[in-house]
């Protein structure tokens, strides 16, 4: 689709759903004795579920469900703010507004994802010119801060085989772990070991084929980490990989196409795909099972965006055009988020992004609850940043669509606030006797449960393959304590944060409780007093009773969820730096003069799994070399691989299971091994869409909450015995 055409679609789309909008709300407004709501809300219930039946996908029934739940959202809002706010008392109507506060927060999240994502992108493939010297040259950017070498080597061999033209791309570590300014700290012990990790990462580079590069100063973290290096380099476009970001050797092919086909293209984003479980997932043993958080972002939301240009840098894992970025100074570092306020810049001068949903890099998620809260507000610190400072409803340049897209990235990390608030509301009445929702049961089951099930039943339309029920309020609970804190500091100065580096390949030695648990258990105690204090009201007083239950079904939820953030708070044990990957790859075992059929079922850098099908039990004893020939994968990079065998015993049905561990010498050895590890996306697809976990969406809660009890009682176990 031609960039003109494109334009002229976001115009009508945008001012289309504006039209629709205003309608609906104006349909909403109407005023209906309660009898008819009632029945209005049956009619309504029975058209969603029916709707959620036939899972429409695409097409008019989809734009129905969604106009649906616009309706429904809309009518119940205006009621809220027209017939529940309790005036009684000054104190009485601060809780009541809080409470509502984060409803509108909530009902203007549930709006904005309804415009980006009613539609999403279907961009067709794009291949690299048939000549090489139509190639644009491509600079690959790996930024260090503290990285192992083993991680690095790993990306850096990854990079250097990526499939592109002899000579048009060159693979470059951006060391700011080695800078002149950290070999000459006074610190003699950090001093050193700055020196011992620039010779180290130097000669590494040497050995590969890479090119080292540090500077004289940390001065603007990452962005000016990678801003020095541009000074270094010339390529038209640049490829930034994070350091535990091991690119597919199809990256590049399948990704500068859209720049040859259109020069105002200045990014081309792909998704960051994740192969270990973040701490939610490890501590609440869900990676196998449930769709990672990330999922839905990638999977939905960027294609959304990418809709209405207004796909954003994440970072990692893209490509930007070297000129647009020459523009503006190279990427902006303005805010800690530097990766989205370049790309805003860049929309304002009327650029154009694209996103490849496409999974062509292999990273690592924060493996502790501590490296993923750092990583949360960081980001949350930096799109506040990026609101107060360049605010995109007020960036010149921008479309109306991109003001909106800016706008829902940048709200979206208000969540905290109104989680919160959430949990506070109905605790004002259930301890206090604060009135913070004037109304009936009957009145609450004809608005509000119509808007609960329409907002249930339309994320699950929309995000059902990526995102079970009630997962996205779990992250938002367990980050909630922690980057309201951090977001209020960006409120009280918004100049203020520093950029952390999240830190990845950690180990744990052992299950234990993370100490940033405190906050939580205060909040399950306020919970649990709660529930009782609202069983006994409810005995105590007949007259309070519709309120009394409608707060309490809040607060039974909070409950549930608060359980599950306990079972994410107690870390679990984790001592494999490298996550072991599945993988499906006919491949011939070599013990000696035998040789054995055999498939991987599993992989990492560090090792392979093995089911071997004509076993020789006689010579497969634990610690005997072996050589793993791979030439049936079909690469040239991978043949044979040198290995010792650390696991061997028989499966049950004739074959046995192996584990064998890489003995690596040669950098020929160490890039066959990486190539049979990440050479392919395909792999990646797999592994990322295998995870459609449960059947049926009561199912799949059921599933979480066993989860979360389970893991909570871990946790309640480990207080009482001290541990």
């Amino acid at each position: 689709m031609a960039p003109a055409i494109d334009d002229l679609y976001i115009r009508v789309r945008t001012w289309s759903a504006v039209g629709l909008f205003l309608a609906v709300a104006a349909l909403a407004a109407m005023p209906v004795e309660l009898p008819a709501q009632q029945a209005l809300a049956v009619v309504t219930l029975v058209l969603l579920v029916a709707l959620a039946l036939v899972e429409p996908a695409e097409g008019p029934m989809r734009y129905f469900v969604l106009l649906l739940t616009l309706f429904t959202s809309t009518r119940y809002m205006i009621w809220r703010v027209t017939e529940t706010i309790p005036a009684e008392n000054p104190l009485s109507l601060g809780f009541a507004l809080l409470l509502f506060a984060a409803e509108i927060y909530g009902y203007v999240i549930l709006v904005l994802s309804m415009f980006l994502s009613s539609d999403l992108a279907r961009r067709p493939a794009k291949g690299l010119p048939l000549a090489p010297e139509a190639c644009p040259t491509v600079d690959v950017l790996i930024p260090s801060y503290d990285e192992a070498p083993e991680l690095l080597e790993v990306t850096l061999l990854a990079a250097l085989n990526l499939r592109y033209p002899e000579g048009r791309a060159r693979v470059y570590l951006l060391d700011d772990g080695g800078t002149v300014q950290k070999r000459n700290q006074a610190d003699p012990e950090k001093r050193a070991a700055a020196w011992d990790r620039h010779e180290r990462l130097k000669a590494l580079c040497d050995r590969l084929g890479a090119h080292y590069l540090t500077r004289e100063r940390n001065e603007h973290a990452k962005a000016g980490n990678i801003n020095d290096a541009l000074r270094h380099v010339s390529g038209e476009l640049v490829l930034i990989l994070d350091a535990d970001h091991v690119p597919t050797r199809d990256f590049l092919a399948r990704t500068v196409g859209h720049f040859v086909d259109d020069p105002a293209v200045f990014l081309v984003q792909t998704p960051h795909f994740f192969m270990n479980p973040d701490p939610v997932e490890r501590n609440l043993d869900t990676f196998r099972e449930m769709p990672s958080e990330n999922e839905m972002f990638y999977s939905v939301i960027q294609r959304g965006l990418d809709s209405l240009n207004g796909s954003f840098f994440c970072g990692s894992a893209a490509v930007l055009r070297r000129r647009c970025l020459d523009e503006v100074g190279g990427v902006v570092g303005d805010t800690i988020t530097e990766d989205a306020e370049t790309a805003l810049e860049l929309h304002a001068r009327g650029y154009r992004s694209v996103f490849v949903p496409h999974p062509m890099v292999a990273g690592l998620s924060p493996e502790t609850f501590s490296g993923f809260i750092a990583q949360r507000m960081r980001w949350a610190q930096g799109m506040t940043q990026i609101f107060l400072l360049k605010n995109p409803l007020l960036k010149k340049g921008l479309s109306p669509a991109q003001r909106l897209c800016y706008l829902n990235s940048c709200f979206f990390w208000f969540f905290p606030f109104a989680r919160l608030f959430f949990i506070a509301g109905p605790l004002s009445y259930l301890l206090f006797g604060i009135a913070v929702y004037d109304a009936l049961a009957v009145e609450f089951l004809a608005y509000g449960v119509p808007h609960v099930i329409g907002a249930i039943l339309m994320s699950a339309l929309f995000y059902g393959r990526t995102r079970w029920l009630f997962v996205s309020e779990l992250y938002e609970l367990v980050q909630s304590v922690h980057c309201a804190s951090a977001i209020a500091k960006v409120f009280r100065n918004p100049r203020a944060p520093q950029f952390v580096v999240t830190p990845k390949g950690e180990t744990l030695s052992e299950s234990f409780r993370t100490p940033l648990a405190r906050p939580f258990y205060a909040m399950l105690a306020l919970v649990i007093v709660g529930e009782v204090a609202g069983l006994t009201r409810w005995l105590a007083d007949p007259t309070a009773r519709d309120m009394v239950v409608v707060l309490l079904m809040w607060n039974t939820f909070h409950l549930l969820l608060l359980l599950g953030v306990l079972g994410v708070l107690y870390e679990q044990q984790q001592r494999r730096a490298m996550p072991r990957l599945p993988r499906s790859l006919p491949v011939t075992l070599e013990i000696g003069d035998r040789h054995m059929a055999a498939e991987t079922t599993d992989v990492s850098a560090g090792g392979i799994g093995l089911r071997v099908f004509d076993p020789v039990p006689g010579v497969m004893a634990q610690g005997s070399p072996a050589v793993l020939d791979a030439s049936t994968f079909g690469s040239r990079f991978v043949s044979r691989v040198p290995m010792v065998l650390t696991l061997a015993r028989p499966a049950g049905d004739g074959t046995w299971t192996i584990g064998l561990r890489f003995v690596l010498d040669t950098a020929d050895q160490w890039r066959a091994a990486v190539m049979l590890c990440y050479a392919r996306s395909a792999e990646w697809e797999t592994f990322r869409v295998r995870r459609t976990g449960r059947e049926g969406q009561l199912g799949k809660v059921a599933f979480l909450v066993a989860r979360s009890v389970r893991f909570a009682g871990q946790h309640f176990l480990s207080i009482v015995g001290g541990r």
